[in-house]
């Protein structure tokens, strides 16, 4: 997670941590060019107090914080975005210029999806779908579309893949699951009660779970063991269509899908190498 966004969370902070955090929120451009000494006279605080809130963070010491700080800023400038997700282009415009803005729209999606991703992550993301025996996958609407897509993918490389709400049988694959599979729920806002539900029981049962959202507060993300973060850019009920949201996740899934083939990279080239070698065969031989 974003060093800005768990400092303005404020999550298991104490009350001088948040003293701290606050402060840095109010000054960040100034931050950049101070020292450890400045921050602790600035906010009545301690290095000790600093420097216990940085590893919380998850930081190693105060001259990482302000390279990431900086990063993150960096980051946020070029991502500022020129096209509006929600309406990416206007009833006078050309057939032409609807295609640059819808370009521009993706491109500016998958490069602010990309701040958000971390490695850590990643490789447990990559790793737990790996070794999972089955893979159930909750999504609906346009998400399922995707998740479609990324069940493609994975079942190329002989994964076990299951969208678990294609035919609203939900609460029977839930039931199946055990502690050798593993669970991802594809979904923008994460308001679903259902999701909610399936959630609460894979963490009573310790069924490990991913959740890729746009809304890291939800009750869901807050359950998820690993949660991946898209931005969150559209209006629910205010928009030409599900573009940066879909762009977003079939982003998010087409990384994690490449993670998971890394990880026996020679074995899935040459488990391809031989499908294709044996679908020419077969089509050769079929040929009259």
């Amino acid at each position: 997670m974003k060093i800005l966004m768990q400092l303005s969370e404020m999550q298991n902070f104490t009350p001088n941590e948040k003293s701290i955090a606050a402060y840095i929120l109010l000054n960040k451009e100034s931050m950049l060019h101070f020292s450890i000494q400045e921050l602790a006279k600035e906010t009545f605080t301690s290095h000790s107090a600093i420097n216990r809130l940085i590893h919380k963070l998850g930081l190693a010491g105060f001259k990482d914080f302000i390279i990431k700080l900086a990063t993150e800023f960096q980051q946020h400038t070029q991502n500022t975005s020129s096209v509006d997700p929600n309406y990416p282009f206007g009833l006078d415009e050309s057939s032409l210029q609807v295609a640059k803005e819808i370009a521009e729209l993706i491109k500016e999606t998958v490069d602010k999806t990309s701040t958000f991703m971390d490695n850590d992550v990643l490789s447990q993301t990559a790793k737990m779908l790996d070794q999972a025996k089955r893979i159930f996958i909750y999504a609906l609407g346009d998400s399922q579309i995707r998740a479609r897509s990324f069940q493609n993918k994975l079942i190329k490389i002989n994964k076990y893949v299951v969208i678990a709400t294609e035919l609203s049988e939900w609460a029977h694959h839930t039931l199946n699951l055990t502690e050798e599979d593993c669970a991802i729920f594809l979904t923008y806002h994460g308001k679903s009660q259902i999701y909610l539900r399936v959630a609460q029981h894979f963490r009573q049962e310790k069924i490990p779970f991913i959740t890729i959202t746009a809304i890291h507060t939800s009750q869901l993300a807050n359950l998820s063991p690993i949660l991946i973060q898209v931005p969150n850019d559209e209006k629910k009920h205010a928009k030409i269509g599900t573009f940066s949201s879909q762009i977003a996740f079939e982003y998010v899934l087409n990384v994690i899908y490449s993670c998971v083939y890394k990880i026996s990279y020679s074995k899935n080239k040459e488990s391809a190498i031989h499908f294709l070698k044996n679908t020419y065969m077969s089509e050769m031989m079929n040929d009259e």
